[in-house]
């Protein structure tokens, strides 16, 4: 999945915390951090910025998907 706007960090890391499965987080350089038991990676995607390229996340629970596609969705409502 990617993210080309994250008009609120804390309530996407909110979203995180509640997700079932893990969430990562996929980093321009090929490593890729735990969005949802790193807190230094938590800090990180709190000062990234997707710019034209996005962030790239992946979810190992499908059953998380509908939270993140609405959490965008909505997130695009609002902007």
């Amino acid at each position: 999945m990617k993210l080309f706007s994250i008009p609120d960090a804390g309530r996407f890391l909110d979203l995180v915390e509640q997700s079932h499965g893990g969430v990562t987080l996929h980093l321009p350089d090929g490593n890729q951090l735990d969005l949802k038991q790193s807190h230094t990676a938590q800090q990180l995607f709190q000062i990234m910025h997707p710019g034209e390229a996005g962030l790239q996340i992946s979810l190992s629970n499908p059953t998380d998907t509908a939270a993140f596609i609405r959490y965008m969705m909505e997130a695009s409502v609002s902007n």
